[in-house]
């Protein structure tokens, strides 16, 4: 691939960016014109790090790491979407809170939590989810002890020596500690209490300057996300390869908890909205602003749904969906408008 220009790519050791790993080993990405090199980092933090220090042009985070960045100025573009539900704005079922017996804490008894010592990566989306769960069930975050704990490899060992009474992480390591820790269970999972989006994101001076290889990632990105839905166990295989010490056993149990769906919809609006007002900082222009197509303002130069899917289609997708709309429409409705239009037209 020398003949190739590259790129940079900063990724998450955790399945949120599986489709990422995919594209390198399976060369979509070189298929679309471009080398694209991974490096591989342990959080949210690390992702923004390397790409404002020019360690990466291209970086893959959730979206409360990049509402965040941005808010901080950073100059950051999102090109497509990775780790999504498009039918949902609340999808956040590879976050979980999990505990073991002995800890005086119940299976969905979260007021049980009050007083422990909570193991998870300060600052990162676990943490958000955890201030998430906590205010639904009218708790407070200082009533609780907060062991920062930055390596997810280092949840299962904290959890089983009795270092904390509970840990809070995402897959592939709530499955991770739910295998190796004796007598564990979960809390929670999910609970609809926010939405784990996984976005990917461009450094603004290079979409500007190279938009041919922001496309490029974007299309092999589709490509990825469409291969890795339909080979999820050869997907962890090559996770694996990637990252050293990952249970493939356990990784195959994991992965069944994500959604890798790019579609773009309201509910991912909904999702961007949802995780600024959390902030209490209001969506950026890039986000809210709508585009072309209908494409919401983050996607109007760069999406990948509107890169790789040719316009023609574009065009029977959109004469679909009013034709569903249509069908939806009860038989008085539908009475109604063709006696509207009977009558403007003079027939009754």
């Amino acid at each position: 691939m020398a003949d190739l220009p590259r790129l940079d790519v900063v990724i998450g050791n955790n399945f949120g960016h599986l489709p990422m790993f995919i594209g390198a080993e399976k060369g979509f990405f070189a298929k679309h014109g471009v080398d694209a090199k991974m490096l591989v980092v342990d959080t949210g933090t690390d992702m923004v790090n390397a790409m404002h220090d020019g360690r990466a042009q291209i970086g893959d985070m959730s979206t409360t790491t990049y509402l965040k960045a941005v808010h901080a100025g950073e100059p950051f573009k999102v090109i497509g979407l990775i780790m999504n539900d498009a039918t949902r704005d609340n999808c956040d079922d590879p976050l979980a809170i999990v505990t073991r017996k002995g800890r005086g804490i119940e299976p969905g008894k979260l007021s049980d939590l009050k007083g422990k010592k909570i193991g998870l990566a300060r600052g990162q989306t676990s943490d958000e989810y955890f201030k998430m769960v906590l205010r639904r069930a009218k708790m407070k975050y200082e009533e609780l002890t907060i062991e920062n704990i930055w390596s997810q490899f280092g949840l299962a060992p904290a959890l089983a020596e009795g270092k904390v009474d509970a840990v809070v992480s995402w897959e592939p390591y709530v499955t991770q500690v739910l295998t190796q820790v004796p007598d564990s269970y979960p809390v929670i999972r999910g609970g609809h209490h926010m939405s784990y989006v996984m976005v990917a994101t461009a450094h603004g001076p290079t979409v500007e300057a190279k938009p041919q290889l922001a496309k490029a990632i974007a299309a092999g990105l589709a490509q990825s996300s469409h291969f890795t839905r339909n080979n999820r166990d050869e997907a962890v295989e090559i996770f694996a390869k990637w990252v050293p010490g990952t249970d493939v056993a356990i990784g195959k149990k994991a992965v069944r908890h994500i959604s890798f769906d790019p579609r773009l919809s309201s509910n991912v609006l909904r999702a961007f909205e949802n995780a600024a007002a959390r902030r209490a900082e209001p969506v950026p222009p890039a986000v809210h602003g709508r585009g072309p197509e209908g494409a919401p303002g983050i996607f109007r130069r760069f999406a990948a749904v509107e890169i790789a899917i040719p316009r023609s289609s574009r065009r029977r997708r959109r004469a679909m969906c009013r034709s569903s709309k249509r069908r939806r429409r009860s038989p008085e409705k539908r009475s109604r408008r063709s006696d509207l239009r009977a009558g403007q037209d003079g027939r009754a």
